[in-house]
């Protein structure tokens, strides 16, 4: 295991001045190979920020990159595709300085420049509630995804350096997508593990071994390649979790349907995650209880990171025992939203009696575990 990752070094060193992207890819797979502990969740940074490449510095080229930043971060920030039709996104377009922070410019290759551009969060999320797109905050699950690529009769699974333009693609549009996604290492370990069969079989128990080192919080298998006489490339994935083992199938060329995948998978999980508000949401309060608070600074350090979660406004204090606190939680979303954000947070952990009675008025439990 050292030595792997003393050869992974050598790499970064090799290749640094080549490939930032690279580099971060690599230290991350170093950070999986030493850490015991459990990746449930990524931290995306720069969500209603975006970069576009522009030919020159003109009001027109700043004018169109503008409006194609927007509905990026739209993108990123919903999770979904966004429709740029809609009369509010249009009237966004129209009004594109009032959405926009700051920009600036940085140096591209062949005398090309970008144009990076960050945007008013409140006023990106006000844009995306009118709309009815979620708002998916920046805690997301990693995704690991395990993919079997068939050409020629010949099938293998896909890494960085055996298929790196496919590796591109699915890291391009999941950047788009502000998705975090891995793809395994495939080493001596994995080979052990899982063969290619069991991924383009979707056999859920070897890939779920297998993925343990990787500590996901989804799996994915899929499948791509393209039938015998036809033109067109078929994909075909789905989720291994339990209640998400429906196949779902894309026509078209290789690059469109792995786009599509991401795609897919993004708007998904911000299906799950993301909190659609409304006005209702906004008056509601939930009692919410949290045990192991031991002291005043444990429950600041809890109250702060519950007030990070976009799916939580605002927080009361409503009773203290011990060590256990209830608080009232103004949510911008329904209490399902609450348990699926927390259930991407290492910080907290639910306490869940399935032989409770079912009550609506019951008090969502949880253990504060502290800051990690």
């Amino acid at each position: 295991m050292v030595l792997i990752c003393l050869l992974l070094c050598f790499r970064i060193v090799a290749l640094s001045l080549l490939d930032d992207l690279f580099v971060y890819r690599i230290i991350f797979l170093i950070f999986l190979l030493l850490s015991s502990k459990c990746i449930q969740s990524a931290e995306v940074s720069d969500l209603y920020q975006f970069k576009v490449l522009v030919s020159d510095k003109s009001t027109y080229s700043r004018d169109q990159a503008s409006k194609a930043a927007l509905l990026g971060v739209l993108t990123k920030v919903s999770g979904s595709t966004v429709d740029s039709e809609l009369p509010e996104i249009k009237d966004a377009f129209n009004n594109i300085s009032q959405f926009m922070r700051k920009y600036q410019y940085q140096d591209a290759e062949y005398g090309e420049q970008y144009l990076i551009i960050r945007f008013d969060n409140n006023k990106v999320d006000s844009l995306l509630n009118e709309t009815g797109y979620p708002i998916w905050g920046n805690r997301r699950p990693l995704v690991l995804i395990w993919l079997a690529f068939e050409d020629a009769f010949q099938r293998d699974l896909v890494t960085r350096e055996g298929f790196p333009q496919i590796e591109q693609v699915l890291s391009d549009q999941s950047q788009k997508r502000a998705l975090p996604i891995v793809l395994p290492l495939l080493d001596l370990e994995d080979r052990v593990n899982i063969t290619v069969s069991d991924v383009w079989a979707n056999f859920s128990e070897p890939v779920n071994l297998a993925s343990k080192r990787y500590n996901p919080e989804r799996i994915v298998t899929a499948r791509l390649y393209k039938p015998h006489q036809q033109t067109s490339w078929h994909l075909d994935w789905r989720f291994t979790h339990d209640s998400e083992l429906a196949i779902e199938s894309i026509i078209g060329d290789q690059q469109q349907v792995i786009s599509q995948m991401i795609d897919d998978i993004s708007s998904a999980l911000a299906g799950r995650y993301g909190v659609n508000k409304s006005q209702e949401n906004n008056q509601r309060g939930e009692l919410f209880m949290l045990s192991s608070v031991d002291s005043y600074i444990e429950l600041e350090h809890a109250k702060r990171r519950l007030l990070t979660l976009n799916v939580v406004q605002d927080i009361k204090i409503e009773s203290i025992a011990d060590s256990k606190v209830t608080l009232k939680l103004i949510l911008n979303g329904s209490t399902q939203d609450l348990v699926n954000t927390l259930s991407l947070d290492k910080g907290f952990k639910r306490i869940f009696d399935p032989f409770a009675p079912v009550d609506e008025n019951t008090i969502e439990h949880y253990q504060w575990l502290g800051l990690r």
